[in-house]
């Protein structure tokens, strides 16, 4: 996954962190987006629902406010994957899953596998 919010491990708190391998890795502490514009529409899983996918649409852009580790306040914009993992993580903060905005029918992630393999042939 590319990130976690601290009650997707028992913890209540409103904590998130992100990792899209972009060489950063976020913690966000109480977090609100403020801001999102245009829209983007792609696959999403979560640790949360394991073995599952569903194809969701989000915020292509993202503002989001937080507090750091030292509890200094601070900003983060994010755009594509960055702003979809923004948006999907706070979502957990609010008791959302992701299969509470699918579009369609959730799949099988083998399945779904498959078919990527079955179009490479």
């Amino acid at each position: 996954g590319v990130g976690l919010a601290a009650p997707q491990v028992g913890v209540l708190k409103q904590i998130v962190v992100i990792d899209v391998e972009d060489g950063n890795q976020y913690v966000l502490i109480n977090p609100v987006i403020t801001e999102t514009s245009g829209s983007q529409t792609g696959s999403e899983g979560c640790l949360s629902v394991p073995g599952k996918s569903g194809v969701v649409t989000r915020p292509d852009h993202v503002k989001v406010k937080a507090f750091d580790c030292e509890m200094n306040e601070f900003e983060l914009i994010g755009e594509g994957l960055l702003a979809r993992a923004i948006c999907h993580e706070c979502d957990h903060l609010s008791g959302d899953l992701f299969v509470d905005k699918v579009e369609g029918e959730l799949t099988d992630v083998d399945q779904e596998e498959d078919e990527t393999e079955e179009g490479d042939e």
